[in-house]
């Protein structure tokens, strides 16, 4: 006589209101062991659900605080993925920026660039633009995607006093606008830098790939000028997960009479 045997799912130890916590333990534990590789899909939900016999809505929980985490990472359409544990290092200096593609680069990227819209605003109407168009002067707002092999991982504003921008407006399609201001020779004295975390917008998901709430790290940066002026103001948002900013400033010396 045949005797069938019956295999429990995998299930959590605790029970209640916390359940989804080991749900994303146990997750997390694949990820570190491997089972789960870096750019691997993990299970559905519905599968998951089914293994941990929780409900989907647990599972759900589990995935998102996970992605809040930057371990995993969701495409529309696709399913949720580990995310990469490779980083790309922001190199951040005083005296000068180091072009964001040469960083995407030496981590092993092609980066690329994916223009989403450049417009006049006025000054006194956008707050970042004031500094460079007082007066009620027209100021260009460049905003674009940055990406790195294909896969998106910043988002790009920049604002560009009227003169500079017309004079790089034929260059400036997919192309990194820091490079082009080396490359035409504009000298500058120093950076102004402000940094700060954020979570993504509804709309900053959908561009960068990731899930509603997926932490950011915000860059502020202002070129200024040899006459003390800013050259232009930019703000890059990039996804946690990708980026590691490293900033170096050497200390004035000042000479003994």
């Amino acid at each position: 006589m045949s005797q069938t045997v019956r295999t429990r799912p995998s299930r959590p130890p605790e029970t209640g209101r916390f359940l989804y916590k080991s749900v994303s333990s146990a997750l997390r534990e694949r990820m570190d062991s491997g089972s789960y590789a870096p750019g691997a899909r993990i299970p559905t939900v519905g599968e998951l659900a089914a293994e941990f016999g929780v409900s989907t809505i647990t599972v759900r929980r589990a995935i998102r605080d996970l992605s809040l985490e930057g371990r995993l990472t969701g495409r529309q359409g696709l399913g949720v993925f580990v995310a990469k544990q490779q980083r790309m290092v922001r190199r951040l200096r005083a005296s000068s920026i180091a072009p964001i593609e040469e960083d995407m680069r030496r981590a092993g990227f092609e980066p690329s660039v994916r223009d989403l819209d450049m417009s006049l605003v006025v000054g006194d109407r956008d707050p970042a633009a004031k500094p460079l168009g007082r007066g009620g002067k027209a100021t260009y707002r460049l905003e674009r995607v940055l990406l790195a092999d294909g896969e998106p991982v910043a988002l790009d504003t920049i604002w560009l006093p009227r003169s500079l921008g017309d004079a790089l407006k034929s260059e400036l399609p997919g192309h990194f606008v820091m490079s082009l201001i080396a490359a035409h020779g504009i000298p500058l004295d120093h950076i102004d830098y402000e940094l700060e975390g954020a979570n993504a917008t509804d709309a900053q998901a959908a561009l960068l790939n990731v899930m509603s709430g997926f932490p950011l790290l915000v860059i502020r940066y202002t070129p200024i000028g040899l006459d003390g002026l800013p050259m232009l103001k930019g703000r890059t948002t990039s996804r946690a997960d990708r980026f590691t900013y490293e900033f170096c400033a050497r200390p004035e010396l000042h000479r003994r009479g």
